[in-house]
């Protein structure tokens, strides 16, 4: 937790926590284990921090530019990011208009942050997908849908479909040997002896990003189905959990 949160009350967003030695002896650590650190970094000053100290995975990062791009492929470093944060509603959000100094953080947030999208189109790192849900499993159901939504509005299908698959896949398995339980294969691909979780889709999503089961809302929006009628096929591990083909 190098940076503080933007709706938490009391840790402000630009914290620069964690000093260098701290840092580099919490990656040391993770070395041993043949796995990797993630730190919640919101400052550019944080995100290049840490990664000088071995971090392989900024979340949220928004203060992303082309210089921290650099340092980024130059390590094989990865991003998540929750594009919600661009919602236009953002600072109507229960959690956020209702807690001043969440409100006082978000707002000057919004404006700090105003460049992250332009700067990963001009610049562009491993990105995963993640949404930093809000609320209950059902309105997290909602908010998934309208990441993928954001994502593919931001970043367009092609790119979309890559951080919704093999970007996950590979920092997963930077979690090494130890901790890792997909060993015996690769994951983030589809072929022979792979690890995958399989979906069929009634649809190409380059052409209708909504057959991956998109939503263009996020609060007020109808609760959602627990699996789109337009994913007709769910395998993990060689097991069926969803069939609708026949």
């Amino acid at each position: 937790m190098q940076s503080g949160g933007v709706v938490s009350a009391f840790d402000p967003w630009q914290l620069l926590a964690g000093s260098p030695e701290e840092i580099k002896a919490a990656v040391q650590v993770a070395n041993e284990y043949g796995s990797y650190v993630m730190a919640h970094s919101y400052r550019k000053e944080a995100i290049l921090g840490a990664l000088d100290a071995g971090v392989m995975s900024i979340e949220h990062g928004f203060s992303f530019d082309c210089e921290i791009a650099e340092k980024m492929n130059e390590m094989g470093a990865y991003i998540t990011t929750n594009l919600t944060a661009f919602d236009p509603g953002l600072l109507d959000i229960p959690a956020v208009k209702n807690q001043p100094s969440s409100l006082a953080k978000a707002i000057s947030a919004s404006a700090t942050f105003e460049n992250y999208i332009p700067n990963m189109k001009e610049c562009p790192v491993k990105r995963g997908f993640q949404t930093d849900c809000v609320g209950t499993v059902e309105a997290c159901n909602i908010q998934i849908a309208y990441e993928k939504h954001l994502n593919n509005e931001f970043f367009g299908p092609y790119q979309s479909m890559v951080t919704l698959t093999s970007i996950g896949g590979e920092i997963a398995q930077l979690s090494g040997d130890f901790t890792n339980p997909y060993t015996a294969g690769k994951l983030g691909v589809i072929e022979e002896g792979a690890y995958a979780d399989n979906l069929l889709i009634d649809g190409n999503p380059l052409e209708d990003f909504s057959v991956v089961g998109t939503g263009d809302q996020w609060f007020g929006a109808d609760p959602r189905p627990d699996s789109p009628e337009t994913i007709r096929l769910i395998m993990k591990d060689g097991v069926i959990h969803k069939n609708t083909l026949n």
